[in-house]
């Protein structure tokens, strides 16, 4: 007996199911345990960032606040030591930086301040600071000279780091953008900013904005800062000081440690895509993929066309080749077409794709807009040391040896030049390095510094690549190549030296082997090959390099208990967060059976894995491509219905529709118009064939089918491939639409590229495209190779479970790491006992044991289907692939008339009927993760230099709304304000604004021009004459902000309390309490309600979760606590108790609060509530107030705090993690 443990993945669900098989007499299979667990996505709703974007985002700008906060502070301390403003004290500065406490002194203040009537602003110090020798000895003097230090602080900028900026951003906005305030300068006769911007301040006032502009630190403000200095000769300590305290920036963090390990050598990080290597790595293995056939070798002397196998390049092709990864046209290019490769080698217009119609004298097995990378920096390399540009650089590179004197290979020198350019910072430094240890000319150190590198790293490291480059070098394919590179170390430098020839000779054997198939029968080849004549070291072979090696997981190992668990998934390989938060819940769903004994390390795991889980821009494609069929269908039941007069369209009808449709109104076999009333009727003379018969590995995906006519399909195709039918060349021909439209996508999709450049947006549509053309292209290619197989290759056929993503992978090698069977491979290890199911074979298998009707019904909505589907995943082993074959032959022979009707297997003989009646017990579990006062904790140095633990009291949640609001008083009441931008108003919310002059010039301008749009494109102004717009305005909030926080103080205090704080909208409920206790005769309840932003308050202060709220309230008892994701037991009224033991009931009553909320005016508090099994987003239900009551039963519920009762979670009651409910 065999234990099973099946899994259904999705992006926020895990459906589970244990069974037993060959159980006993009745039948193969018996279901021990089944469960169903739904977690919040790894990514926010309706955002397409990791939980953690948005909270990190916030705390970079604040540190970005506290930078500039301590670079004016440094600038002060530099300006109050040399008296150049007014004096503030030690503790001043250090409560500013501390504790944000602005100094308020009357003199700090006065000196800041500009006044337009008298002409005092910074841009008129910065001017009289660049034009007027000053008096340093009068203070007012030296003051103005530090306003101007201070401006240009507060103004300074940052500068792009050199590694950060590639020459396609270079050119982009920001380059323009100063490049035209440079040239505005010019044209004015002005050389510093300073200058130029008190002019125009000076002339044009206020009608001109003067930091709506891109400036540059170094050509703008640090050249103003260094005029300024010589003016006023200033001596050069104090230069030292203010420039180190104005222009001082740190380095950007390193983000190494975020770099994935090479699969080939897990302790060596991946290698640059920029390094010299990598690229010819990169190209070598493009170049040796080259294959072609020449129309001359393919014609024998009396000019009859013979057929011959595709051929590599010869030395003079290949060679041609390679120079077009290097042109120096191409320095600037991200991607090139293989056309540039196929006319340097054919000739303009010699050359086409294989699968092209023509007969030209090359045919490439690329595609003539398949891209390729140029090596960007090597040929950068060659322009500065020449063809060879590693002799070059040996030539006249300096540190040519280690510190032990033995001397660099020419790998070596080549990496620390190029390490030079990675890592460094600013190009003066790189100049200084490239005069100094390359002797280069200035202008020469100037050319090497402008080099600029592309960003990205490779699948392998640089070590992995460095091996394996020689056998490229020699036209290897990458496969090969990748097995060849580490076998010296296998057998030894010695015997490598010795019998290398003897070795390869002998593996290249292996790969011409046609009886050793795919990269794994070689790579046990190898090995073995290996063990039986170089090598007897034990587990030496399993350094041998595997092609198709993926980072691996270590074992799983043992707890305190002694039970194996499984480790973190956490991957460098993976930076996907939803797949990831998928992962998690896999791994604490198995460690939880594990302990409970439900399963073993023995145990068989079948797992889907939901396509959903790849990255955000393959998500989008999807949903848009569902988007597209749907409207497809819709379209297609639309047109059946009339054809059908009103009638309702089946699913059957439907999709003959679709499929007549995809197949231009005719029979592909037979060649026969089609007209729908031969197909939509009683008695159809079209039947739904398969191209591919099931029984020899197609499947029942509308690729592989068609509408054939029936006779046809049942006298003449029968179960034969098309290609063997007699009128194939016939049939052939009728192809030519589906040809024409495949070769009009795989044109589409070459010209949809990304460019290094693109703003994000346009790069994330562009790949979103791509990714729904493959989508298409991949559905009418899989049509069109089903009708132009001679044979049904091996792994085909959809039960080989071949076609699972990237992610699926790694999920399956994750599970590996714990689950082997106790059977040994060749290598005396133990088989992994793990199989990853494709989504097609689970719902062949629902249709077969006729659940596929039930299940789409409840697919959207309820959470059953996720158990469905694990059941069938679980029981879809080797011998039911083998069934079904059977029963497609079986059915096949059926239709033909040669048999009876066929009968397939279930799992169990009650199967169907259990499977759809497990909805009446099933509790599902909700995850809700409450991190709003979980510490983070982490090792940091003291001053002392030890290391310290360090526990954050962080809120890990939106506290608050982004917006601020203002507060002004009308008579006794404080009203709520906030300035909105005209553009983002509605014609409606014109009446809310406050000044009712601003008011009035608004509805004229919508009078005049007809509509709010059409005004504010013509400009709406408060003052025309001077060009004064208004842009925003200043609004009433909504009433439901009428009762905001105040979260702290403003710098400048006002005279009126209620303007010193800041009002914000809090962001959401935590926790709402309900109080209860006897009034008298009867039962009174209260309800009381914390925001998130308050309940961080109270658990800063100390409290825990059991004591946010007070024990009594009103003089009423504390009776219940509610927050989000909580799940409850409804009671009915007069209900106290419920029997634990019936799963029945429990099913029925366990809900979910999915909100909570408070009416302040009615004091009174509100539950919303979802059925555990309800699966619509809550966007598609009605929630309706009420009651509970089990006569009057619904999903939903909206109840007030006096009409709640419950047993809740956590205090009557626990869920554990397989779904069964225990009193507490």
């Amino acid at each position: 007996m065999q234990r099973v443990l099946g899994i259904d993945t999705g992006t926020n669900s895990l459906g589970w199911a244990v069974v037993d098989r060959n159980a006993n007499e009745q039948g193969d299979y018996a279901l021990i345990d089944k469960g169903v667990v739904i977690f919040e996505e790894g990514v926010n709703k309706g955002k397409e960032s990791s939980k953690a974007a948005e909270r990190t985002g916030h705390h970079a700008l604040r540190t970005g606040y506290f930078r500039r906060r301590l670079r004016k502070i440094e600038t002060l301390k530099v300006l109050i030591a040399h008296e150049l403003c007014p004096a503030l004290s030690e503790e001043d500065l250090h409560r500013w930086r501390t504790k944000k406490i602005y100094p308020l002194t009357k003199d700090f203040m006065a000196w800041q301040s500009t006044n337009e009537h008298e002409g005092r602003n910074p841009y008129a110090c910065r001017h009289r600071c660049l034009h007027e020798q000053l008096n340093l000895e009068d203070t007012a003097d030296r003051f103005v000279l530090g306003r101007a230090l201070y401006h240009l602080s507060q103004r300074r900028g940052f500068l792009s780091n050199r590694l950060d900026s590639t020459p396609e951003k270079e050119s982009g906005a920001v380059k323009e953008g100063i490049k035209d305030l440079s040239a505005e300068m010019q044209k004015a006769g002005m050389e510093y900013l300073g200058d130029y911007f008190y002019h125009l301040y000076a002339t044009k006032g206020n009608t001109v904005r003067l930091r709506a502009r891109y400036t540059h630190r170094e050509e703008h403000y640090y050249k103003e800062f260094q005029a300024i200095c010589r003016k006023q000769q200033l001596p050069q300590s104090l230069c030292k000081a203010l420039e180190r305290a104005l222009y001082f920036q740190r380095p950007l963090r390193s983000q190494r440690q975020t770099v994935g390990k090479c699969p080939f050598e897990p302790n060596k990080s991946r290698c640059a895509l920029s390094h010299p290597a990598y690229e010819e790595f990169r190209m070598l293995q493009f170049v040796n993929n080259i294959k072609v056939v020449d129309i001359d070798a393919a014609t024998d002397p009396l000019g009859e066309q013979k057929k011959l196998p595709m051929r590599p390049l010869n030395p003079e092709e290949r060679a041609l080749a390679i120079s077009r990864f290097t042109l120096k046209s191409h320095a600037s290019k991200s991607t090139i077409d293989f056309e540039d490769i196929a006319k340097a080698i054919a000739g303009r217009g010699q050359y086409q794709h294989i699968s092209d119609p023509g007969e030209r004298a090359y045919r490439f097995n690329y595609r003539m807009k398949q891209g390729f990378a140029p090596s960007r920096t090597t040929i950068a390399l060659r322009q500065l040391f020449g063809e060879d540009y590693r002799a070059g650089i040996a030539e006249c590179y300096t540190q040519n040896t280690h510190r032990d004197n033995t001397p660099k290979t020419l790998d070596e020198m080549v990496t620390d030049v190029w390490n030079i350019l990675y890592s460094v910072e600013e190009d003066k430094h790189v100049v200084r390095w490239a005069k100094r240890y390359l002797q280069l000319s200035d202008k020469e150190a100037e050319q090497f510094s402008e080099i600029r590198l592309i960003s990205g790293f490779a699948s392998l490291s640089l070590s992995a690549i460095q091996k394996m480059l020689p056998f490229l070098r020699e036209g290897y394919l990458y496969s090969h190549a990748a097995f060849l590179a580490n076998v010296s170390t296998i057998v030894g430098s010695q015997t490598w030296t010795a019998h290398q020839d003897e070795i390869l000779h002998d593996i290249r054997c292996i790969f011409s082997d046609e009886s050793i198939r795919g990269n794994d029968g070689v790579s046990q080849a190898i090995k073995d090959y290996l063990k039986d004549n170089w090598t007897d070291e034990p587990g030496a072979t399993d350094r041998l390099y595997h092609p198709s090696q993926l980072e691996v997981y270590p074992d799983a190992k043992r707890n305190a208990q002694g039970i194996l668990q499984l480790g973190s998934p956490r991957t460098s390989s993976i930076r996907n967060p939803m797949a990831m938060r998928s992962l998690h819940e896999v791994r604490k769903l198995i460690n939880f059976l594990l302990r409970e004994g439900l399963i073993t390390p023995q145990t068989e795991v079948h797992i889907e894995y939901a396509r959903e889980l790849n990255d955000s821009n393959k998500r989008a494609a999807i949903r848009d491509w569902q988007k597209d069929q749907e409207k497809l269908r819709a379209k297609a039941v639309k047109e059946v219905s009339a054809v059908l007069k009103g009638g309702t369209p089946t699913e059957m009808d439907i999709l003959k529709y679709q499929l007549w449709e995809e197949q231009g109104r005719y029979c592909l076999y037979t060649g026969d118009q089609i007209a729908p009333s031969d197909f939509l009727c009683a008695n159809p003379l079209y039947d739904i064939e398969h191209t591919i018969p099931r029984s020899v590995g197609g499947d029942s995906t509308k690729e592989n089918l068609t509408l054939c006519n029936r006779r046809f399909n049942r006298e003449v195709k029968q179960a034969k491939l098309p290609t063997e039918l007699a009128n194939y060349e016939d049939i052939k021909e009728r192809l030519e639409p589906w040809r024409e439209k495949v070769e009009k996508l795989r044109k589409a999709l070459d010209k949809a590229r990304t460019f290094q450049g693109m703003t994000k947006k346009a790069k994330d549509d562009t790949i979103q495209k791509r990714h729904k053309l493959k989508m298409e292209l991949d559905y009418w290619e899989g049509k069109l190779r089903r009708f132009e197989m001679t044979e049904v290759p091996e792994g085909f056929s959809l039960r080989q479970g071949i076609g699972i993503g990237l992610i699926s992978k790694y999920a399956g090698l994750f599970l590996k790491s714990l689950f082997k069977s106790e059977h040994l491979d060749r290598n005396g290890k133990k088989v992994p006992n793990v199989r990853v199911i494709k989504s097609p074979l689970t719902a062949e298998f629902r249709r077969l044991w006729e659940l596929q009707e039930d299940y789409e019904k409840k697919s959207r909505d309820n959470h059953v289907h996720h158990c469905i589907d694990a059941i069938t995943i679980a029981c879809i082993g080797a011998a039911e692939a083998r069934d079904m074959a059977e029963f497609y032959r079986a059915e096949e022979a059926m239709r033909w008339g040669r048999s009876g009707k066929p009968h397939f297997r279930k799992p169990w003989a009650t199967f169907t009927e259990d499977v759809k009646a497990i909805a009446q017990d099933l509790l599902v579990v909700h995850h809700t993760a409450d991190n709003l006062n979980k510490a983070a904790r982490r090792r940091v140095k003291g001053s002392d230099g030890k290391l310290h633990l360090s526990i954050s009291d962080s809120a890990r949640a939106s506290l608050h709304n982004d917006t601020y609001y203002g507060a002004i008083q009308q008579g006794d009441i404080v009203r709520y304000v906030q300035r909105r931008p005209l553009s983002g108003m509605k014609e409606t919310d014109i009446k809310n604004i406050i000044d009712d002059a601003v008011r009035e010039k608004v509805e004229t301008a919508i009078q005049k021009w007809g509509s709010l749009a059409k005004a504010i494109e013509q400009g709406i102004f408060m003052n025309e004459e001077k060009g004064i717009r208004i842009q925003k305005v200043r609004c009433y909030a909504p009433s439901k902000y009428s009762n905001l926080a105040h979260i702290r103080t403003h710098r400048d205090e006002s005279r009126h309390d209620y303007k010193r704080t800041f009002h914000v909208a809090p962001d959401g409920n935590y926790m709402l309490a309900i109080y209860e206790g006897k009034v008298g005769s009867r039962i009174k309840r209260s309800s009381q309600i914390l925001s998130y932003l308050e309940a961080t308050k109270l658990f800063k202060k100390g409290a825990t979760r059991s004591t946010l709220f007070p024990a009594t309230y009103e003089g009423l008892n504390l009776k219940y606590t509610l927050t989000k994701g909580q799940m409850v037991l409804l009671l009915n009224e007069g209900e106290e108790h419920l029997d634990f033991s019936n799963k029945k009931l429990l099913a029925q009553r366990l809900f979910e609060v999915v909100g909570i909320a408070y009416e302040v005016a009615a004091k009174r508090g509100f539950i919303t509530l979802k059925h555990h099994q309800e699966a619509k987003p809550s966007g598609e239900l009605q929630f309706q107030k009420g009651s509970f009551s089990s006569e009057s039963w619904r999903s939903t519920y909206i109840q007030a705090h006096t009409q709640f009762r419950a047993l809740i979670e956590g205090r009557d009651f626990l869920i554990s993690n397989d779904g069964k409910i225990s009193p507490r």
